[in-house]
């Protein structure tokens, strides 16, 4: 024996200090390159097993603190990976199986063995021990293919019956377990088509021994649902080489099946709509070869089959000089990547006639970015480029035509507006005027009426004693109702007869500053604030202060009690020149003049940042009792006669809401 061979740790555990002994003496004798260790008790034994580093056990089954079985069992739970030989002084032939069976490498009885026999059974033994490892090893290894592939993998006996299958195969069963599939056949699990099939490819492979490789089956589950294998399918051999079944494996490829499907349908659209195009359709390699081409395009060369075009080039079609052009587009398309698009250019047919197209070249590119080729569409313009003349012809005999009848067409069109505007300007006058007739007859009718009433409630107030402590409130109420009564009437009576004007020239800021004072106890209450932005030197306005001061603190007031809560109230003055185009009159006024280009006009605006006026509302702030304000706030009449007074002076009113703003703006333009 090899003396520098490392030396095998060998536990015996044995009781019998007598057959230790002789164990000992016969290891030595048989090998020296075994390193023995000896305890008497299964725990001693326990113990060291668990400090691991032995080789193989000698092991009695008779200790003090254990027997039979037991003992064995004990042992190999704390050493499974140590061959374990039994040595028993019981000649007991079922023990010994037992034994094995349970895993014992060898069963020995003492006294029938000697050295020679002792040492090439634990050799044996620790052969053993290594081969079941590497093979449980194996197997394990299978086990996890078998286990977690995706591809289905499968083993049959001669009658095409299934003895193993992996669980991607159990899954497509819908079974729990892969051995719910052993003696089954594909007839349990597919329809019959399909199952057929695969046995007679099965029965081919079996008895031809020559495998079937990437066959593309189409399955057909008894639900009616369809799916797409890859399979292959070889024989099984034992180790003779005789064949004793198949074995295979398959890939689903059902979502690869159906997208390589939708390609070809993809691919036979694109090709029917290709040929079926009526421009000219065709591809070019690198070296400006044609590679593909449509029957348009064949039909202009004078080609019948794409035999006769594929691997071609212009240079077999057209004259050497368009040739030569054609080649140097492709070219520099082909090295610069720089598309050719809509150039029109001439063609000469495969009958020498000669025509116009309409062409466009892009680089074709493959899949990393690098030019490959080219695309060209081509179009027969010839109609389009005649009938271009033809319109350009007579573009020209109907340009002269064609200024007149703009021109006329204009005067038309401003002279539909001015009747339209003069028709407007008409209704809404009439309207206003009829209006004022109604306001002036109510008022004369009404205001005797209050004024006896006043006087009644007056007198009530004056004489009348009752113990009814409400008396004099109700009085006051009334009062106070008759008092609003006649301030609507008077409203009512200024829109009517505003009276005579008292015109004198004036400064535009300075009487919008003195209508400001007037309101400013109001500001203070609500807390608003004031900004001016009043022009010094401006040009006089022809006014009569009085009523101008009327009409700004009419609008001043509606400001403020548009921001209740408090806000920034914004007064402004200026002069501008009137521009071309803007409106000359305001609308519905026939007091008004009109403003022309070039003449000074001057303007007062008013601002608020209150929540401004809806939109529906802007058209009728004008009307006659329209409000805005809660009941009992306002009479309706302040904007009506605020525009009465502002037409009396020949101006301008707009009102509108600021831009991107909350809030309204007042603006009020008056020749200067």
């Amino acid at each position: 024996m090899n003396t520098t061979e490392a030396k095998l740790t060998v536990l015996l555990v044995e009781d019998n200090l007598g057959d230790a002994r002789l164990l000992r003496h016969l290891l030595i004798e048989g090998a020296e390159s075994f390193e023995i260790e000896h305890v008497e008790m299964l725990a001693a034994a326990l113990d060291r097993l668990a400090r691991g580093g032995v080789s193989v056990v000698l092991l009695d089954l008779s200790l003090p603190d254990s027997m039979g079985l037991e003992t064995f069992s004990a042992v190999q739970r704390a050493a499974p990976e140590a061959p374990i030989i039994v040595l028993s002084g019981r000649d007991d032939e079922s023990l010994a199986m037992k034994t094995v069976h349970a895993g014992a490498q060898d069963y020995l009885v003492k006294g029938q063995f000697d050295s020679r026999l002792l040492v090439r059974a634990m050799r044996y033994a620790l052969e053993r021990k290594r081969a079941e490892e590497a093979l449980a090893h194996e197997r394990d290894l299978f086990h996890t293919l078998l286990d977690n592939l995706p591809d289905r993998i499968y083993f049959k006996d001669q009658d095409s019956r299934f003895m193993r299958i992996s669980r991607a195969v159990a899954r497509q069963f819908k079974l729990e377990h892969p051995r719910q599939a052993i003696g089954k056949t594909d007839f349990d699990f597919f329809a019959f088509e399909h199952a057929q099939t695969a046995l007679e490819d099965e029965q081919q492979v079996m008895l031809t021994g020559e495998p079937m490789l990437g066959k593309i089956e189409r399955e057909i589950l008894p639900n009616g649902a369809v799916t797409w294998a890859l399979t292959s399918k070889m024989p099984l051999r034992d180790k003779a080489g005789k064949i004793i079944g198949n074995f295979g494996i398959s890939r689903d490829i059902t979502a690869l099946k159906q997208i390589e499907d939708q390609l070809a349908a993809e691919r036979n659209l694109l090709r029917n709509l290709i040929d079926n195009l009526p421009d000219y359709i065709y591809v070019k390699d690198a070296d400006c070869r044609l590679v593909i081409d449509n029957i348009a395009h064949r039909r202009f060369l004078g080609a019948n089959t794409p035999e006769e075009v594929v691997g071609k080039t212009v240079e077999d079609f057209f004259p050497p000089e368009l040739a030569s052009q054609y080649t140097r587009d492709d070219q520099n398309i082909i090295e610069t990547g720089h598309p050719l698009l809509n150039r029109e250019e001439p063609v000469v047919d495969r009958v020498g006639n000669q025509r116009w197209h309409s062409s466009t070249k892009v680089p074709l590119r493959d899949n990393d970015g690098g030019i490959m080729g080219l695309v060209g569409i081509g179009r027969d313009i010839t109609e389009q480029r005649l009938a271009a003349e033809e319109l350009q012809k007579a573009n020209s005999e109907l340009a002269a035509s064609k200024a007149e009848l703009e021109k006329v067409l204009a005067d038309l069109q401003k002279s539909h507006q001015d009747l339209k505007a003069a028709q407007f300007q008409l209704i809404q006058a009439e309207k206003m005027q009829s209006v004022g007739r109604l306001a002036a007859g109510v008022a004369h009718e009404v205001k005797n009426p209050l004024a006896i009433l006043t006087m009644g409630i007056d007198y009530m107030t004056k004489n009348l004693v009752s113990r009814d402590g409400n008396l004099a409130q109700v009085l006051n109420d009334m009062n106070d109702a008759l008092k609003r009564a006649d301030s609507i009437i008077l409203g009512l009576l200024d829109f009517s007869v505003p009276g005579a004007l008292n015109l004198a020239p004036e400064d535009l800021s300075t009487v919008l500053d003195g209508s400001v004072s007037l309101v400013r106890h109001e500001m203070s209450n609500c807390q608003i604030a004031l900004k001016r932005c009043l022009a010094s030197e401006l040009p006089a306005v022809q006014v009569d202060k009085n009523k101008l001061k009327q009409a700004f603190v009419n609008i001043l007031t509606n400001a403020i009690h548009a921001m209740p809560e408090g806000g920034s109230l914004i007064v402004r003055t200026y002069a501008r020149g009137w521009q071309q185009g803007e409106v000359g009159h305001d609308a519905g006024s026939r007091l008004a003049d009109r403003f022309r280009a070039g003449e000074t006009v001057v303007v007062a605006e008013i601002e608020d940042t209150g929540p401004g006026i809806p939109t529906d509302k802007l058209g009728k702030v004008f009307d006659p009792f329209f409000t805005t304000k809660p009941t009992g706030r306002g009479t309706g009449l302040g904007l009506t006669v605020t525009k009465k007074i502002i037409e009396l002076h020949g101006g301008m009113i707009e009102i509108a809401n600021r831009a991107g703003e909350s809030g309204a703006i007042v603006t009020i333009m008056l020749k200067a």
